[in-house]
């Protein structure tokens, strides 16, 4: 009878091991589509035995635990690519914008502009009369028309400097808020496990971790608690324990580009600015657009100017316009930069077509100055680039359009290699994540599998309370 009741109390706990299996089979199947929710599975072991005069016997099964299916490796390899794809999507974005700027494709932009500025000199160059007034308005007119360009290319451009500062100052917000979300679930985490391991807040955990990881760059480790620390790469903490370190941002006055760039700002650590080393995630590839890409495009708009403003005016000052005097065409830039925003046609030229040297002399006939100024258009000379002293280029000999040209080419292939670079982080994410549902994801088949198991187990177990219960039955009729 004492072992009837043995046999009872096995199959009893087999009943409660199957309930508890279809529980975590249930569970899993409920968030098959739950982002971030790793495949659970149940530890069973064997009971202990109980000796008797026969030998051990064994006393059924027990739940231990419940764990989660996961590679380690393969969580740490998607944060990190995560944070490449999306640095290479913000750059690969803020480039697409710039191509956009100066795409000639839809309407006339830069190379048009300049094309119609050396065509009126041509013109004035070819008139029968170089003093005829519609030559020389043509002249002023397409002349400011090339400086409208390229001042309104120059404010696209730093509009869009503006933009990626706005999206960094966006980002860092997000990158504060995944943080204090992270030291919250670590507290969670924290009072869970003092009873059993708690998968379901883990696997929100790593989702937020790699959600801070597309963000910005972070290592992270587990501390002696079973804490995750996440801190930057240069080992500044974002998250200790339950305490998140928010970051900031800071107006820096000194930007070339504009002032009041927003720097980012480690306010824990004494106020680092740890703008320089944040490389990757959404945040450095904005950064790497604002402070590398954009600037670029600003400098070879302000390259182009400069020359056009000092080739123009030393060929121009060399004759003199009807009013007898000599001008320059456009208004005598300081420096190569900036030369794009403050280019402008000189204020004697803005007021008055006479002030227009066509020759070397002011007799309505001579066009020798004409000449050499549409001579310009075809004639290579050293660039003036950021930085050079007057008189002292040292870029390539090119033309002025040649110059723009080059601007536009690359631009494009700037563009073309971050949408290749763009493509292929996308495949070798898409590759972990499929890695990663192998090994994590919930599989239906698999899922319905184990219920079959388990309702077989169920049933087995079930047909032995029954057995059991008639045997008690037969022998209470005996006594």
């Amino acid at each position: 009878m004492a072992n009837l009741f043995g046999v009872l109390d096995t199959a009893s706990r087999s009943l409660a091991v199957t309930s508890l299996g279809l529980r975590t089979a249930g569970h899993n199947i409920a968030n098959v589509n739950t982002e971030g929710f790793t495949r659970q599975r149940q530890i069973v072991e064997a009971t202990d035995p109980t000796y008797s005069s026969d030998g051990y016997i064994g006393t059924g099964a027990e739940q231990v635990g419940v764990e989660r299916i996961r590679d380690v490796l393969v969580q740490r390899q998607l944060m990190r690519q995560g944070g490449i794809s999306a640095s290479t999507d913000a750059q690969a974005e803020m480039i697409a914008r710039i191509e956009a700027t100066f795409n000639e494709q839809n309407a006339p932009g830069l190379v048009s502009a300049l094309g119609n500025f050396y065509d009126s000199l041509e013109d004035l160059a070819s008139a029968t009369s170089p003093g005829a007034s519609v030559e020389r308005q043509g002249v002023s007119s397409t002349g400011q028309g090339l400086v409208d360009t390229l001042g309104a290319l120059d404010a696209d451009l730093r509009a869009q400097h503006r933009e990626a500062d706005a999206g960094i100052a966006s980002t860092v917000a997000e990158v504060n808020q995944l943080s204090a979300r992270i030291a919250r679930l670590n507290q969670a985490i924290t009072s869970a496990e003092v009873r059993a391991p708690a998968n379901d807040l883990r696997d929100q955990l790593d989702l937020a971790l790699r959600d801070l990881a597309e963000q910005i760059d972070v290592d992270t480790y587990l501390d002696a608690a079973g804490q995750t620390t996440v801190v930057l790469s240069n080992g500044l903490p974002l998250v200790e324990g339950s305490q998140s370190f928010a970051l900031e941002t800071a107006a820096d006055a000194s930007d070339p580009i504009r002032t009041g760039t927003l720097r980012v700002i480690h306010p824990a650590s004494g106020g680092a600015d740890v703008t320089a080393e944040i490389g990757s995630g959404r945040l450095g590839g904005l950064l790497r657009a604002r402070d590398t890409t954009i600037p670029a495009a600003i400098r070879s708009l302000d390259t182009l100017a400069y020359n056009l403003a000092v080739r123009m005016n030393e060929v121009h000052t060399t004759g003199v316009g009807l009013d007898g005097a000599t001008h320059d065409f456009f208004a005598v830039l300081p420096g190569v930069e900036d030369a794009a925003r403050d280019l402008a046609l000189s204020a004697d030229v803005a007021a008055s077509t006479d002030a227009i040297a066509a020759g070397l002399t002011s007799a309505p006939s001579d066009n020798r100055v004409a000449l050499a100024l549409a001579e310009l258009r075809s004639k290579p000379q050293a660039l003036y680039l950021p930085g050079d002293a007057p008189a002292s280029p040292s870029g390539p000999a090119r033309t002025v359009i040649e110059h723009a040209a080059a601007i536009t080419t690359d631009v494009g292939q700037q563009s073309q290699s971050l949408q290749i670079a763009r493509d292929q982080s996308e495949r070798v994410l898409e590759t972990l994540q499929t890695r990663r549902d192998e090994v994590s994801g919930v599989s239906l088949d698999e899922e319905a599998t184990r219920l079959i198991e388990l309702q077989a187990a169920f049933q087995a177990n079930a047909r032995v309370v029954s057995l059991v219960d008639r045997l008690l039955d037969d022998v209470i009729g005996m006594l």
